[in-house]
């Protein structure tokens, strides 16, 4: 989210729906794929306060050309 944007509860707000229409349909989880780049870290701050869990690493192989 554009830095202007943030701490003004709009993530948070996003994500109480999200949730909300999850448990309509039943599910029993959300999951998110977040880069594991430095400048994410803010992001990933972000999801830990709203309670997810940091669970995988996935790994990327670049082929050249």
């Amino acid at each position: 989210m554009d830095s202007k944007h943030r701490n003004k509860g709009i993530g948070k707000a996003l994500n109480q729906e999200a949730e909300a229409w999850a448990k309509e349909k039943g599910l029993v989880a959300i999951a998110l794929n977040s880069s594991n780049r430095s400048e994410r870290q803010d992001a990933h701050q972000f999801y830990r306060r709203l309670g997810y869990e940091a669970t995988s690493t996935g790994f990327v192989k670049l082929i050249e050309a």
